[in-house]
C-alpha cells in the first residue's frame, strides 16, 4: 500500500511530532528573517507590560504583594519587587493582558489557536531565561518555538485557553533544555493545572456597581496563571513527573497542525497594534482618523455618526455610560474608540486612566452620537484585513462624509513599520529616561549577541 504524503495546509494532528521538533530545535535553524520578528515579539510585549504596570500602580498596589510572598532575584518588569521566575511571569503576563494593546495571530484563534500569544510567550521565556541566565539566542528561539506552539494548535471545541497554556510549557521547558518526553509532559501538567475559562466578554466579568474591579482584573488574572503554571509545569517534568494522558482523543489534546513545521514559521503571520484596544475597532479608528483630519471636521460640528461593522466583530458594540468602568470596558468599544479620535484626535493610554477609571462626562455624551450597525456585506470580505469598516458623519450643516478602512493600520498590507514598534515602545516606557529607553532598544535589537541574561 502506497505510503501517504501530506502536503502544505493538510493536518496532521500529531502531538508527539510537535514535541520532538520543539526539543530538537536550534537557533541556528531559523532564518534571518524569523530572529527580526522574535526580536519585535519581545519589543511589543515589554511595550504593552510596562504599559500595564504603569496603569495598575496608578489606580492599585498591584499583585506585589504575592511576589513578596517567594522572593528571588527577578523583578517583573515595570515593577521593583524581586521574586522567582514563576511570579515574575505572572505579573508580567497580568501587566500584558491589562490593555488590549498586545499583538496577535491573524488566523489561529479561528482554528482554537491562540489569538495574543506574545502576553504569556514572552513573559515566560524572560522570567525563565534570567532565573537560568540563559542567553539571548535561547530566549528568541524559545519565543520562536513558543508562538509555534500556540499558533498551532487545532481545538475544535475552540477553548483558545489550551493553546496558550501549552505554548507557556513549551517555552518555559524549551529554556530548561527538555527533551521531547519532558516537553509533552509539561505540556500535560500545564493543561491539568492551568485555567479552563478565560473570559473577555463584559458579561462575564461582572460589571455591575458592586463589583467595579472584576471587568479589568479577572481577565489578565486568567494569562498571569497560564504563564505561572506553565512554568512550573515545565519544572515539574523536568523532575520526572508526567501528568495526565494527553493523545489525539483526549478532551484537552495535544493536536497540531505540524506541515511546514521548521519551514513556514507562525510568528511571520502576526500583527502589531498602534492602539490599546482591541482589533475589532481599529477598521473604525482609521477611518475615523482620516475623515478627521482629511476634512477637519471638528467635534462640536457633529449631528451624528453611523459605524458599519461585520457581523463577527460586533462584541465590541459597547455603549459607554458614567458607570462604567473605562479602563476595560472601553477597549471593547467602537464608541468610545470613535470618540476618542474625534474629542482628542487619537486612541491613547490617557484615554483608560481616568480617575476612578470612569470616562468625563463630555466623552460618555459624544459616544450617544454614535450607532454601530452589523453589516454582513462586510463578511468574508478582505480576508488579510478581518478588521476592516467604515464611519459615517453627519455635520449639523447636513454635510455627509464616509470613509471606508480596507486595510486599518497594524495590519498587512499596512504593518507598522521598525520605527514604528520601537516607538510605541517609547510611549509605553514612560517612566524610563530617554537614555534608558535606548539602552532597552538596543538590548532588544541585539538580542541575540547576549550571552546571558
Amino acid at each position: 500500500m502506497k505510503e501517504l504524503t501530506y502536503e502544505k495546509h493538510q493536518a496532521r494532528y500529531i502531538g508527539q511530532d510537535m514535541m520532538e521538533y520543539c526539543a530538537a530545535a536550534k537557533f541556528e535553524d531559523l532564518p534571518a528573517e524569523v530572529v527580526t520578528r522574535a526580536k519585535h515579539i519581545v519589543m511589543d510585549d515589554i511595550a504593552c507590560t510596562l504599559a500595564g504596570a504603569k496603569t495598575r500602580h496608578m489606580f492599585e498596589n498591584g499583585l506585589e504583594y504575592l511576589a513578596e510572598r517567594t522572593p528571588g532575584v527577578i523583578a517583573p518588569l515595570g515593577c521593583t519587587v524581586k521574586t522567582r521566575a514563576s511570579m515574575a511571569a505572572f505579573l508580567n503576563a497580568f501587566h500584558a493582558q491589562t490593555h488590549d494593546f498586545n499583538d496577535g495571530l491573524n488566523n489561529s484563534g479561528m482554528l482554537g489557536g491562540a489569538y495574543h500569544p506574545s502576553r504569556t510567550v514572552v513573559s515566560v521565556a524572560l522570567a525563565v531565561g534570567e532565573e537560568l541566565h540563559s542567553s539571548g539566542k535561547d530566549i528568541l528561539l524559545a519565543v520562536v518555538l513558543g508562538v509555534e506552539a500556540a499558533a498551532r494548535m487545532r481545538n475544535p471545541s475552540q477553548k483558545n485557553f489550551v493553546a496558550d497554556t501549552y505554548s507557556a510549557a513549551v517555552t518555559a521547558a524549551k529554556l530548561m533544555g527538555a527533551d521531547a518526553k519532558q516537553m509533552r509532559a509539561a505540556c500535560a501538567l500545564a493543561a491539568y493545572t492551568g485555567p479552563e475559562t478565560v473570559g473577555k466578554k463584559l458579561e462575564y466579568t461582572a460589571k455591575d456597581a458592586g463589583h467595579k474591579a472584576a471587568g479589568p482584573t479577572c481577565n489578565p488574572l486568567a494569562y498571569a496563571y497560564i504563564a505561572r503554571s506553565g512554568i512550573e509545569a515545565a519544572e515539574m517534568a523536568m523532575l520526572g513527573f508526567e501528568g495526565p494522558v494527553i493523545d489525539d482523543n483526549n478532551a484537552i489534546a495535544s493536536r497540531y497542525y505540524t506541515c511546514g513545521l521548521g519551514k513556514d514559521f507562525q510568528c511571520m503571520d502576526m500583527y502589531f497594534k498602534p492602539w490599546p484596544c482591541c482589533r475589532k475597532t481599529h477598521g473604525a479608528i482609521d477611518a475615523a482618523l482620516s475623515l478627521r483630519n482629511e476634512h477637519g471636521i471638528k467635534a462640536e460640528d457633529i449631528k451624528k455618526i453611523d459605524i458599519y461593522q461585520q457581523t463577527t466583530g460586533m462584541y465590541v458594540n459597547t455603549p459607554i455610560a458614567a458607570d462604567m468602568d473605562i479602563n476595560f470596558g472601553g477597549q471593547f468599544s467602537l464608541q468610545y474608540t470613535v470618540t476618542c479620535v474625534f474629542l482628542d484626535g487619537n486612541v491613547e493610554l490617557k484615554h483608560y486612566r481616568w480617575p476612578d477609571r470612569k470616562a468625563p462626562q463630555r466623552y460618555v455624551d459624544f459616544a450617544k452620537k454614535i450607532t454601530v450597525h452589523p453589516d454582513n456585506g462586510l463578511d468574508g470580505y478582505n480576508a488579510i484585513s478581518p478588521n476592516h469598516g467604515i464611519v459615517e458623519v453627519e455635520l449639523n450643516d447636513g454635510r455627509v462624509f464616509s470613509m471606508y478602512c480596507k486595510y486599518p493600520l497594524g495590519s498587512e498590507p499596512n504593518a507598522l513599520t521598525e520605527a514604528q514598534r520601537i516607538e510605541k515602545l517609547r510611549l509605553c516606557a514612560e517612566d524610563l529616561t530617554e537614555a534608558q529607553k535606548d539602552e532597552l532598544i538596543n538590548r532588544i535589537l541585539t538580542l541575540d549577541q547576549l550571552e546571558a541574561m
